[in-house]
């Protein structure tokens, strides 16, 4: 299993991007294989998973994608493309780095709901599909965040995003209650103050801290990956978006 952490940065100024919905593409930030922790990196909560309790707080913002989303972005380019189609957000990568779609909107503290299914991607399901919560560009078009992700192939992580380069909280790790394939998965991504949490399918896999001097608010992006260099096309549905207060 070779899990790369490559990701993309603007190859446009942020205010072109927010006044036309253009992409956020870029160049690899690491090799390919799992990057070590940085030194200085909080140490990663690793937790068994546990049933979960259902309760959420005050409802900020919903989309089930039966209409046009006005949150999040539509494009199309070399890199993929992204947009709301037959009832879901269709994020497309045609390469074997990170494609996103983000909202227009800002947040901080929020608890992001959303239903997942790889529909595309290489014949051992080695494709990573997931949120990115604060997201904030640079002035150099690089961009920070939280990646909370989980792969085709049953595979959970956190990484954090610094200047467009990525670095694992929380490592790729295998975890049986990830359906696999093409199944449909159910995530709730929590990032509230220094907590990241991951949920999938009702049950906690995985915590983190933030890593200090990071984002504290910005944009959150459904995101999608080949891993795999020789099948590099992958398409993820994402749907019944539910944003919340923690």
């Amino acid at each position: 299993m070779n899990k790369r952490t490559r990701l993309t940065t603007s190859l446009i100024a942020a205010v072109i991007l927010l006044a036309c919905a253009c992409p956020v593409s870029g160049l690899p930030a690491l090799g390919n294989q799992p990057t070590p922790a940085a030194p200085g990196i909080p140490a990663t909560q690793l937790q068994a998973p546990t049933a979960v309790p259902q309760q959420i707080g005050e409802v900020i913002y919903s989309d089930d994608f039966s209409a046009n989303s006005s949150e999040l972005e539509s494009f199309s380019d070399e890199t993929g493309a992204v947009e709301t189609r037959n009832g879901a957000y269709v994020v497309q990568s045609t390469g074997d780095l990170w494609n996103w779609g983000r909202s227009t909107s800002e947040y901080t503290d929020t608890v992001i709901e959303f239903d997942v299914t790889l529909v595309t991607g290489p014949a051992n399901n080695n494709a990573g599909m997931g949120v990115i919560c604060r997201l904030h560009s640079r002035e150099d078009n690089s961009i920070d965040g939280y990646l909370l992700g989980i792969s085709g192939d049953g595979f959970y992580s956190i990484r954090s995003i610094s200047s467009g380069s990525m670095t694992p909280l929380v490592d790729w790790t295998s975890a049986d209650v990830i359906n696999q394939g093409n199944a449909t998965n159910k995530i709730r991504a929590t990032c509230n103050g220094s907590d990241l949490r991951l949920e999938v399918n009702g049950e906690l896999v995985a915590s983190a801290s933030t890593v200090a001097g990071g984002s504290a608010s910005g944009s959150f992006a459904f995101a999608a990956v080949s891993f795999e260099t020789s099948e590099p096309n992958s398409e993820v549905h994402f749907d019944n978006l539910v944003i919340s207060k923690p």
